[in-house]
């Protein structure tokens, strides 16, 4: 006659097998968790960056945001006789706006702005290898801050970020009057200098 297991034995056994089951349950859930965690916390860029209608040109629009450098990257690597990239920016990451001047400057790419580039797209703009404006276009620009409560208040030096920036402006050639007024700048508000004074400080190179 067969000898059945005590029932402690059976009991554990029962509990092993459904804490085995539960574990699975949770890392299935943790699986899915994460990945809906993932697609719902990071948005797509918020910008816009393509080859222009007629193909000679590229164009950004929007915020200076995360990826902008990688996808200029790429855009410029898939159409190397492109040169020119057409700016309309209120601003953003300026670390993304040094991504993009180094790629401006490894590829040769001239910036124009059609309307208004403040802020991080400054920047962009002054990366250009030539640097021109619409008539009626505007170049924003100010110094650097953090309020009390800013997320990073505290983490990040803007004095040091500023030289940063300012050591971009002079290697473009910018006059050197120009750059430390810039670094003299309030956070706001935004300083707008006329088209004459741009191009005499070398920020704008063509007519």
């Amino acid at each position: 006659m067969e000898r059945k297991p005590p029932i402690d034995v059976i009991v554990l056994r029962g509990l092993l097998a459904v804490a085995l089951t539960g574990l699975s349950m949770v890392g299935i859930g943790m699986a899915m968790t994460d990945t809906t965690r993932e697609l719902r916390t990071t948005p797509p860029p918020d910008y816009n960056l393509a080859l222009s209608e007629d193909g000679t040109s590229f164009r950004f629009s929007g915020l200076v945001d995360f990826g902008l450098t990688r996808d200029l990257r790429a855009l410029a690597r898939e159409h190397p006789n492109v040169k020119r990239i057409l700016l309309n920016s209120q601003g953003g990451y300026i670390a993304e706006a040094r991504g993009a001047v180094t790629v401006l400057k490894a590829r040769g790419i001239a910036t124009h702005v059609e309307g208004h580039c403040a802020s991080a797209c400054a920047l962009i703009f002054a990366g250009g290898t030539a640097r021109s404006l619409d008539p009626e276009a505007r170049i924003g620009l100010h110094g650097y801050g953090l309020r009390p409560g800013n997320a990073y208040f505290g983490m990040i030096d803007p004095r040091r970020e500023m030289a940063r920036d300012m050591a971009i402006y002079r290697a473009q050639a910018i006059a050197e009057p120009f750059v430390r007024k810039l670094a003299s700048l309030p956070q706001s508000p935004m300083w707008y200098p006329d088209h004459a004074e741009l191009r005499a400080a070398g920020f704008v190179t063509t007519p």
